[in-house]
């Protein structure tokens, strides 16, 4: 299947290719984080703030609260993230959508742009054998540095459009970051409604809003 619009798809991981962890787990990877930091009795807010969507603002100003160094309790997050995020890849958990079969058929150079940990990324794309799918992994290095350039910043998109010698590729999504990312590219997005998405109300309209990837390769066939 080709498209003679679009020269490449780009999509989201998480929610878009294999599915999320749940909250609690997410938030015991980050309590664990502050342990390893020295802290021992964090105030949960704090918990929660790094536990996702973390701004290097925010970093900055939790760790100050507590006498360590931002890069220290960053790197402490990075570590307990990726180990709790393997272990649920392994267990079955974190496992890719049905739907993800499909992209089988996709003739289009294909990349993975998010804000993930790299390593992260490429082990469970990897563990289920999807990684030779794609062409390219545009995503986070586990430094307090690789905040500046995550999504909705279209840096990755861009980068990832490069490998792959796209000029107008369709990027898939499932937050608001990911569509405003996209048209910061200037790439028509697609915001694709998963279960944990389904009712969500968004700020910034997409070129398209799907409910599944069967959907995105329909409009690549009809663009």
């Amino acid at each position: 299947m080709t498209s003679q619009q679009y020269d490449g798809l780009l999509l989201d991981h998480d929610g878009v290719i294999v599915t999320l962890c749940s909250q609690h787990v997410l938030r015991d990877a980050a309590l664990g984080a502050f342990a390893d930091a020295g802290v021992s009795d964090p105030d949960p807010d704090d918990v929660d703030t790094i536990t996702i969507r973390v701004s290097e603002d925010e970093l900055c100003a939790v760790a100050k609260r507590y006498d360590v160094t931002p890069d220290r309790l960053w790197q402490c997050r990075e570590d307990r993230i990726e180990t709790t995020l393997r272990t649920e890849t392994i267990a079955g958990r974190k496992a890719p959508y049905d739907d993800v079969a499909c992209l089988e058929r996709v003739e289009l150079p294909r990349g993975i742009v998010s804000n993930n940990q790299t390593r992260i990324v490429d082990f469970v794309l990897r563990e289920y054998g999807l990684r030779g799918q794609f062409g390219t992994i545009r995503a986070r290095e586990p430094t307090r540095a690789s905040l500046r350039e995550k999504k909705p910043d279209p840096t990755y998109l861009e980068a990832a459009a490069t490998d792959l010698g796209c000029s107008n590729p369709l990027y898939v999504g499932d937050s608001e970051s990911d569509v405003v990312a996209g048209q910061r590219a200037g790439f028509d997005t697609v915001f694709l409604r998963r279960e944990h998405n389904a009712t969500s109300h968004l700020e910034t309209e997409p070129m398209a809003d799907l409910e599944s990837l069967e959907a995105v390769l329909e409009l690549l066939q009809d663009s």
